[in-house]
């Protein structure tokens, strides 16, 4: 069996996907840097976001990312301008609602805010002073410490990895069609080494935007309500102990990933208040 000829077949369902991946490199940064972490982009007289459930009701939201895409290769649909920003609690789930399907997108303790217009005027922008502080009794939780500045790397295109819900299914159907085979699942067709190559396809991919997303545990679009969260709006990952980035700590609960996801077309409506 070839497994390139299987999958091209599986990209006439699933094709390559625009994606931008980040450098990310621990240092101060400016109020307009694409980074994570550190003091946001952020108007005075703008009403900054809050929790507004649990635990978390009126405390304030941590800068998770900010993306400035005037400053960033343009990739398919995304914007050419402005800034994206994510917003979590620093509770235990990170923000993310503890409910299925089409709960995950509630944006009661994350928030997605973009900025169309820019303010340059740096008098109008809330400082490190401005910035509400949260402090309680309570263990604060974050998968960061600290901020990283995140730098551009050239565009480039993701395939499917094993990651996406609706990888193996095509892979079966298209092997299957390919070698007139009855096989009903991976492992009539591959090995062991063969199917995880498949599944860290990817796995070089720290921080990205546009792509296929990469989870530590099940694709929760199975769940047919967010099926169509089709787009990677932005996904960071557990980064530590490795050679490219001894300085970087960046750690999801037990080596997990964060991932927003958002349909594609409400990203080329610049429609962000659906995102899981």
């Amino acid at each position: 069996m070839d497994i390139n000829e299987v999958l091209q077949k599986v990209y006439e369902t699933l094709p390559p996907q625009p994606s931008l991946k980040f450098k990310i490199t621990k240092q101060q940064t400016g109020l307009f840097d694409s980074k994570i972490g550190g003091i946001p982009y952020f108007p005075k007289n703008m009403e900054y976001p809050a929790g507004k459930v649990k635990s978390f009701t009126g405390k304030p939201l941590v800068l998770l990312a900010q993306l400035n895409f005037s400053q960033l290769p343009h990739i398919q649909d995304f914007p050419t301008k402005g800034i994206l920003q994510v917003f979590i609690a620093a509770d235990d789930l990170y923000g993310m609602p503890a409910e299925y399907g089409e709960g995950l997108t509630k944006q009661n303790n994350f928030r997605i805010i973009y900025h169309e217009d820019i303010i340059t005027d740096e008098s109008q922008l809330m400082t490190a002073d401005d910035m509400p502080d949260y402090s309680d009794d309570d263990e604060c939780y974050l998968p960061f410490s600290g901020e990283y500045l995140l730098t551009a790397e050239e565009p480039d295109e993701m395939p499917p990895s094993m990651h996406d819900f609706r990888f193996e299914e095509l892979f079966i159907n298209a092997y299957n069609e390919l070698y007139d085979d009855s096989a009903e699942e991976i492992y009539d067709i591959l090995d062991d080494e063969e199917a995880e190559n498949l599944y860290h396809m990817n796995d070089s991919a720290f921080a990205y935007i546009g792509g296929y997303p990469i989870f530590s545990q099940r694709d929760p679009r199975e769940n047919d309500d967010i099926a169509d969260c089709d787009t990677v709006l932005f996904e960071l990952d557990s980064v530590f102990g490795c050679e490219e980035a001894k300085d970087i700590n960046i750690m999801w609960g037990d080596v997990g990933t964060g991932c927003f996801l958002i349909p594609r077309s409400n990203l080329k409506n610049l429609d962000f208040s659906r995102v899981v």
